[in-house]
């Protein structure tokens, strides 16, 4: 099951519906007691600002193909002598991802990170 799906799991039965049949819970049932109902909001609320945490810290190029053009400028930024950060940020990719093309295309040696 992916996290999405839980997510809308939880948040039905934290608004006191049975997420398989669609019915009311009773109000005697575990799940719609008030701590229980409580810890729901709590969890999917931490799973919403994980969530967007993980949307601020990503590089606006991440995962992306890099194109034979972009590859050449990293060839040339690092053997000029630019560090992994500045590199990362004008191609607006991660630290790991600059340093695993370049592993990549052979111009460092895996071992040295």
């Amino acid at each position: 099951m992916d996290i999405c799906h839980a997510k809308e799991l939880l948040t039905v039965l934290a608004d006191g519906i049975n997420p398989l049949t669609g019915e009311v819970l009773p109000s005697s049932d575990s799940c719609n007691q008030v701590e229980v109902v409580r810890a729901l909001h709590a969890v999917l609320k931490y799973l919403d600002s994980q969530n967007q945490k993980t949307e601020i810290q990503q590089p606006k190029n991440a995962g992306k193909p890099w194109s034979d053009e972009e590859k050449n400028i990293l060839i040339n930024e690092y053997n000029a002598g630019f560090k992994i950060n500045e590199i990362a940020k004008k191609h607006k990719r991660s630290n790991g991802a600059i340093e695993a093309k370049l592993v990549q295309m052979g111009l460092i040696d895996k071992s040295i990170l």
